[in-house]
């Protein structure tokens, strides 16, 4: 049975904490939050025992193996080096740091201290984007091939939108593509960057694109936006266009296969030369449970689980150079 703490109580916090109350072989145990409030109100709903309004007390907790950490990204480096040194396993909210310095400190600290430290890309647990993975590296599109995605929203927490605490879209947001893209096309070779502010409260940018060269001739083209007001739709934008064809998220068939279960399944269309057509579908899962499964299973183990420090280091290296191509409006080389 693993003996889990949270520090930081928050929405993120919750959607974890519901996965790991279904599993048999994990307990949250401990909760520390800086509003009480927060606390009391996740401990009753999560069955948690002690309640903390300082990480630090949490810590010294003997029965507690692992943490997760789920505060804001401005404030992780300080409680995940001190779980490492208290000899915590450690669960990091993505993106692990605002700067490389501070995950680079995470890193050796855990290291140091013999502890396993996992980031939380959660798309790695999704099936929808490992099917994307598959069709892509199969060849089926051809390479080399352009990535277009284009997202955006009000976000929960004010703090999203300010650069000093979460970064901004192409920090909080556009990690998962850094880490996707990463796992898809391999290193990236330079990254250009522009960015806007729509809304006035914003800290910094709240509207950017950015254009992510890979070494193996592949391109991410991504646009992200914060600043939209809220209730506002969002143009969204997920396909992938190669020298064979366009692979299109979503059942955009002429006709689709008579066992696809929308409710069930997800599926991609692949559209090639003389109006063919493929489809590839995939079972829908709960991505945040699998994810929960997987890395509590193995803390208990003591195996480093499916993401790696260093996928959290690669990542925040790609943001942060896109973040300088956005302020120099030059081309930065990685």
């Amino acid at each position: 049975m693993l003996k889990i703490g949270f520090i930081g109580c928050g929405d993120i916090a919750r959607n974890h904490a519901t996965r790991i109350k279904k599993l048999r072989n994990a307990r949250i145990v401990a909760a520390s939050d800086v509003v009480n409030a927060t606390t009391r109100a996740f401990a009753a709903d999560y069955g948690v025992e002690h309640c903390f309004d300082d990480y630090r007390k949490l810590l010294k907790l003997k029965e507690i193996d692992a943490v997760w950490v789920c505060t804001p990204t401005f404030k992780h480096a300080q409680p995940v080096i001190a779980a490492a040194r208290a000899g915590k396993h450690v669960f990091c909210e993505k993106p692990m740091a605002l700067k490389k310095s501070e995950a680079a400190r995470m890193v050796e600290a855990c290291r140091q201290a013999d502890v396993l430290l996992t980031i939380g890309f959660v798309r790695r647990f999704d099936t929808f984007w490992g099917t994307f993975k598959r069709i892509i590296q199969s060849g089926a599109v051809g390479r080399p091939a352009v990535w277009r995605f284009a997202a955006g929203g009000k976000p929960p927490r004010p703090w999203f939108r300010d650069r000093n605490k979460g970064g901004g879209p192409l920090i909080d947001g556009a990690i998962h593509n850094y880490d996707f893209a990463l796992q898809v096309f391999g290193p990236v070779s330079s990254v250009q960057s522009s960015s806007l502010q729509f809304d006035a409260t914003s800290v910094g940018a709240d509207t950017a694109t950015a254009i992510l060269n890979f070494k193996s001739g592949d391109q991410h083209a991504l646009i992200w936006s914060w600043g939209v007001a809220a209730g506002a739709p969002v143009a969204s934008l997920n396909d992938f266009i190669g020298p064979k064809g366009t692979l299109e998220f979503g059942m955009t068939a002429r006709t689709a296969p008579t066992s696809f279960n929308p409710q069930t399944q997800g599926a991609f269309t692949l559209k090639t030369a003389n109006g063919k057509e493929k489809v590839y579908t995939h079972r829908k899962k709960d991505m945040f449970a699998e994810q929960a499964k997987h890395v509590v299973r193995c803390f208990e183990r003591n195996e480093q689980p499916l993401v790696t420090p260093e996928d959290g280091l690669a990542a925040l290296n790609v943001a942060d150079a896109v973040l300088k191509a956005g302020r120099s409006q030059a081309t930065i080389k990685l």
